[in-house]
């Protein structure tokens, strides 16, 4: 099981390594979370987890994938995203931001 360690709103993300992110997503009407991938990752994964999907209802419920992700997969560890960063969402064919 993949350690989870939640990030303080000034804290970043380590620049190396295999690890995920559970992150914020704005919609609409709504917030989704998804699970980000780390660079060196993405060759296995991809880049956003569930791709071209809406994402998952709960922070709980993309912790819970993110654990399944990183045990298919050899990840040591999850990041979740401070609750005040929140991100725009990206399309097919434009480079996340």
């Amino acid at each position: 099981m993949a350690q989870v360690v939640h990030l303080k709103a000034s804290e970043p993300l380590p620049e190396e390594g295999e690890f995920l992110v559970v992150t914020r997503l704005s919609r609409l009407r709504a917030y989704e979370f998804f699970i980000d991938v780390s660079p060196a990752l993405e060759p296995k994964v991809g880049a956003r987890v569930p791709p071209g999907e809406p994402g998952y209802p709960t922070q709980e419920k993309s912790i819970e994938a993110a654990q399944d992700l990183a045990g298919r997969h050899g990840v040591p560890k999850i990041y979740v995203q401070h609750h005040s960063i929140i991100v725009r969402p990206f399309y097919p064919g434009e480079e996340p931001v």
